[in-house]
């Protein structure tokens, strides 16, 4: 429960807790990583939760499995999820190749670093293709309250991607915490991905 609860990023918490006496201490500071964070939302969800109603859960765990499924097989891990929203991560180990005073079109990437890049893009596609096909997300093509609403209804998901530093660490209190990044390479991810919403893509 763990391991599913506070995901990768919790790791690194669990195991300083761990060690400072096994006693639960969410404040502690944080450590910079580097990857690639990809930030995918399901759209029209309000209408979704709204004809669904308790089925949500059963649309939404659907959406994640299949979500879920492709970024840990190619090489990311999940970290939120926010009902009609995922954030993703791809770590990479070579924080040198983010050295800012060098124009990005001039850095030097390493072969690993650009198969990690390919890998997150390529996990995108695999979603994309996956809500296309599998017979249980079709089937809400077929929804009468979803297709009343939305004209040639089907699922449809925005996808943005972005690289960069993130703190990774324990956001919250003693009351709630959650395991996760807080970074503006995570928030130009997600805005990347309102912008698919805007421009229908």
């Amino acid at each position: 429960m763990l391991i599913l609860g506070f995901g990768d990023a919790g790791s690194s918490i669990i195991a300083q807790n761990m060690t400072s006496g096994g006693d639960m201490n969410p404040l502690l500071p944080g450590t910079k990583t580097f990857g690639i964070f990809g930030f995918c939302f399901v759209h029209n969800f309000l209408v979704c939760t709204e004809v669904l109603q308790k089925d949500v859960m059963v649309f939404v765990n659907q959406i994640a499995e299949i979500t879920h499924t492709a970024v840990a097989k190619y090489g990311g891990s999940a970290n939120k999820n926010l009902g009609d929203a995922y954030l993703l991560i791809w770590k990479y180990d070579d924080p040198n190749e983010l050295n800012t005073t060098v124009p990005f079109e001039e850095k030097n990437f390493s072969q690993d670093n650009r198969n990690c890049a390919d890998m997150a893009l390529f996990s995108y596609i695999k979603i994309l293709a996956r809500i296309n096909k599998y017979s249980h997300i079709r089937k809400y093509r077929q929804n009468q309250g979803l297709s009343g609403r939305i004209e040639n209804y089907k699922v449809r998901m925005g996808f943005g991607l972005h690289t960069g530093w993130a703190i990774e660490g324990a956001i919250g209190s003693f009351f709630k915490i959650d395991a996760s990044y807080l970074s503006p390479n995570i928030n130009l991810a997600a805005r990347l991905e309102v912008a698919t919403l805007q421009y229908g893509v």
